[in-house]
């Protein structure tokens, strides 16, 4: 009982086995009839453009970098404690307002003592100049006696000694006059410079204070500055052009400028500046735009986006860059022949963007493929997709439209100058009308 069990089971086995082997060989057989009713002559379905007449820019992005349009540190002229400082980062600052009072009290002291040396010097060229007056009156009186001979010639030499004596004294005191105002002037400035005012001869009235350096109490000296004065009611950004577009770079150019600080927004600049010399190690030279900043939201040190156009190509042909292939070393597109197949056409193309690729020449004819181009040869029987025959009957659409709208407003005008004549029948008729 138990072998015959044995036996009833390797049966089933084997027919199950039999089973699936003689299905698998069907299925392979049925393949095999579909490759071979495929014929290798069978159309591959594209997807197809007309390619457009378009204006393309030649612009690039660059990166780089804003500054203040101009900046300076103010430091002291002499040297003292630092009583006030009247602003910190980020406070606007005018022109003329006072910055900074340094300790005063050894500067008037200086002025006050130049003033009373300049008194005694004053008061002394008085003396000299009254001891000259009564020399020359006893020189005048004996060189009359000594022309008479009347006195003797040492009483009128010893007069006339006298006189000249007097007349170098008062030199000397008229000297020590002005060497004494002068002193006087060097310690007002001095005395003065103990306040320290915003002073600028160039730009806006307004600035802003960019750093401070010192605190109230500190000893402050010539060239050490106190404060950062900084403009930025317009903004300079600093960009690197590389050496293949510096030449159609031009003073004037416009540009957009966009930052991270701004997201979705965009500044308008000029090209302000552009360097002479390219930097040997990076083949760069520097452009400098200006950018109007009348709201303060730009601030130096920001990184910025700078895209600028470079040429205008206007009413050039243009085909997505998917349409572009490389056969046998060459560049160039596919076109369906008027017995739907493929044609490969090399092509010679100019500016290039993520959307367009400029075609230079040829002057291309119908419709180029973008999708299904790379498994085409030429002579390809090929199949339009229908949603590429839906998109050119739009575009075919749409182009005639315009066509029409241009036309009429093109003949608005012409018909506005020259109103046509009413007929002679329609006149007769209006008057038999009124009759």
């Amino acid at each position: 009982m138990g072998k015959k069990l044995v036996l009833l089971v390797l049966i089933v086995g084997f027919a199950a086995i039999a089973v699936f082997a003689w299905q698998r060989y069907q299925e392979s057989v049925k393949e095999e009839e579909r490759k071979a009713q495929k014929k290798p002559e069978d159309a591959i379905v594209v997807n197809v453009v007309k390619p457009e007449r378009i204006t393309m820019l030649d612009e690039r992005v660059y990166s780089g970098t804003t500054q203040a349009w101009s900046s300076f540190d103010i430091d002291p002229e002499i040297s003292a404690k630092l009583v006030s400082l009247k602003f910190d980062i980020g406070d606007i600052i005018k022109k003329g307002d006072l910055i900074a009072q340094l300790d005063d009290s050894n500067y008037d002291q200086a002025v006050r003592q130049a003033e009373a040396e300049l008194a005694v010097a004053k008061a002394k060229d008085v003396e000299v100049k009254a001891l000259l007056k009564l020399r020359t009156s006893q020189y005048d009186r004996l060189k009359l006696l000594h022309e008479r001979n009347a006195t003797s010639d040492s009483e009128f030499e010893n007069a006339e000694s006298a006189m000249k004596v007097q007349e170098a004294a008062l030199v000397q005191s008229e000297a020590n006059i002005q060497n004494c105002e002068a002193r006087l002037a060097a310690a007002k400035v001095k005395l003065d410079d103990t306040k320290i005012f915003a002073e600028w001869n160039t730009g806006s009235d307004v600035r802003h204070v960019g750093d401070r350096y010192v605190d109230e109490g500190t000893l402050v000296s010539p060239g050490k500055p106190i404060l950062k004065i900084i403009e930025i009611d317009r903004i300079k950004a600093r960009i690197p052009i590389i050496e293949r577009d510096f030449r159609f770079l031009q003073v004037g150019q416009k540009a957009e400028v966009t930052t991270d600080a701004y997201p979705g927004e965009s500044f308008e600049g000029t090209v302000e500046m552009i360097s002479n010399e390219l930097a040997e190690s990076t083949r760069t030279v520097v452009a400098i735009l200006s950018i109007p900043n009348k709201d303060f939201r730009l601030r130096p040190g920001m990184f910025v986006r700078v895209r600028i156009v470079l040429s205008e190509h206007k009413d050039t042909q243009a085909v997505p860059p998917n349409a572009i292939l490389s056969r046998n070393d060459q560049r160039g597109i596919f076109t369906i022949a008027a017995n739907q197949t493929a044609q490969f056409i090399p092509v010679q193309t100019g500016l290039e963007t993520r959307s367009r690729v400029e075609i230079l020449s040829p002057e291309l004819k119908g419709p180029v493929v973008t999708v299904g181009n790379h498994m085409l040869e030429n002579g390809k029987q090929v199949e339009i997709s229908q949603l590429s025959r839906l998109h050119m009957a739009e575009t075919l659409a749409a182009e005639a439209a315009a066509q029409t709208e241009r036309q009429s407003a093109e003949q608005a005008p012409q018909e506005q100058k020259n109103p046509a004549a009413v007929p002679a029948d329609a006149e007769a008729a209006s008057g038999d009308k009124a009759q």
